[in-house]
């Protein structure tokens, strides 16, 4: 009768676990792109060009909702194009509105940004001709995490979570 040899497979199991993991464990290119990417996001943010993208709404009352697509604001120093979708609960009926309230471009809008010594942005913008939105509270971080926070005028506020990367 023939004997079944534990030792073989073992080392073949062993040996392909070393020839996949090898490659996963290179720690030095991994830091250098992140140090990199953190310096082009720091970047973008000081020189007002960066690009906040929404992956998770979450409004005031009600479930958060995943988002997919391209739902961002895009701020350069002139102007700012939101593009984001609402979730929630309006205090007045809006007549003939087919869009959302948080859709608009504007260049007209007073912008303050404050800034901490460990990779944090606060960053407040006030739409001064746009009266639906009342305030837009940004905090950027330079690891690329962001979160907004949008007062609405005639609408309970809502919040989102993504990313922040440097503008075009």
């Amino acid at each position: 009768m023939k004997q079944f040899n534990f030792l073989q497979p073992c080392c073949l199991f062993a040996g392909m676990l070393f020839i996949f993991m090898q490659p996963g464990c290179s720690p030095a290119k991994h830091s250098a792109t992140v140090v990199t990417s953190n310096e082009f996001i720091a970047q973008a943010i000081t020189a007002d060009n960066w690009i906040f993208s929404a992956n998770q709404a979450l409004p005031q009352r009600g479930r958060s909702r995943n988002l997919t697509g391209g739902y961002e604001v895009v701020c350069r120093k002139d102007t700012l194009l939101f593009y984001l979708p609402y979730f929630g609960r309006a205090y007045s009926a809006p007549i003939g509105e087919t869009t959302s309230p948080l859709n608009f471009k504007t260049t007209n809008f007073s912008f303050n940004k404050t800034t901490n010594d460990k990779g944090r942005w606060n960053i407040t913008v006030v739409p001064k001709d746009y009266r639906e939105v009342q305030s837009c509270g940004f905090t950027l971080y330079e690891n690329g995490s962001a979160q907004l926070n949008v007062q609405l005028t005639n609408r309970s506020p809502i919040s989102f979570s993504g990313f922040v990367r440097p503008g075009e």
